[in-house]
């Protein structure tokens, strides 16, 4: 007896031969519409940097031939790999302190009363006026950069975590009670469970905030890396190196929530339909 084909199966197979289903029309005019407006963004661009009105935008082509010729020379990718380590380094520090804390901020009315206002105060905070005690107590070496790109992400996931724990249903909760579940069993079989999508939502957006923070720990606390880039170009008067650098920034940025975008996705795969 052959197996019956799931409700995914029979959706992209419903043709007849087996084959696929066409691309839905909304998603060919998404990139109709996105690719005619990078291509008028790029041709305003290029046209309004060749007109001389303002030395500070180059022309679009000279801006790509500095990017592929700071792509070529390595300058730029030695630079990613210095930003790249200080990111690395401060993301995982807020990962290990940000989400066992919010856990237990979640779930223990002590530390919600004693932890949860700092941690809110902490969250509207601007990073940027932490630079100078940072750079008093740790130095302007790497290991300021990583603590200051650290605080930068440290309470996006915080929160997220905190709002995971107490999204965790009520009547699971009840249930898992009535039938004597220990504390521990609760945890790690309810509680932890029903966190995870909003604690992998906080982990995601912790990638981008951590970009920034170390880009502007490389820019405002030490100038090293891509920050060293991007301002060395701007002191000289470079400008298409300076927009170069900037676009490479970006575009690194963008890699990385895509990546993040994609663990995103295998993670919670399970909970969708």
């Amino acid at each position: 007896m052959s197996a019956r084909p799931s409700t995914t199966e029979s959706i992209v197979t419903q043709n007849d031969g087996g084959a696929r289903a066409p691309i839905p029309r909304w998603q060919v005019w998404g990139w109709v519409l996105r690719i005619g407006l990078l291509f008028a963004v790029i041709s305003l661009w290029q046209w309004y940097g060749s007109s001389g009105d303002s030395f500070a935008i180059a022309p679009f082509t000279d801006v790509m031939a500095a990017l592929w010729d700071g792509l070529v020379s390595g300058d730029f990718l030695v630079a990613a790999g210095g930003t790249i380590l200080t990111m690395a380094l401060g993301y995982a520090i807020a990962v290990v302190v940000g989400v066992p804390l919010g856990l237990w901020i979640g779930i223990s009315p002590f530390a919600r009363n004693v932890l949860e206002p700092l941690v809110h105060a902490g969250y509207a905070t601007p990073v940027s006026l932490m630079i100078p005690i940072i750079g008093i107590y740790t130095g302007l070496d790497l290991q300021g950069r990583v603590i200051l790109t650290a605080l930068w992400c440290v309470f996006e996931i915080l929160v997220s975590t905190v709002s995971g724990v107490r999204s965790a249903p009520v009547n699971l909760i009840e249930m898992g009670r009535s039938f004597g579940a220990r504390k521990m069993s609760m945890y790690s079989k309810i509680i932890l469970p029903a966190a995870a999508p909003l604690i992998i939502v906080g982990l995601r957006i912790g990638v981008g905030r951590a970009m920034r923070g170390a880009v502007t720990a490389e820019l405002l606390l030490a100038v090293a890396n891509l920050g060293e880039v991007i301002l060395f170009a701007g002191s000289v008067f470079d400008i298409p190196r300076l927009l170069a650098g900037i676009i490479f920034v970006m575009a690194l940025g963008l890699i990385m929530m895509r990546l993040a975008g994609i663990f995103e996705r295998q993670a919670t795969r399970h909970l969708r339909v």
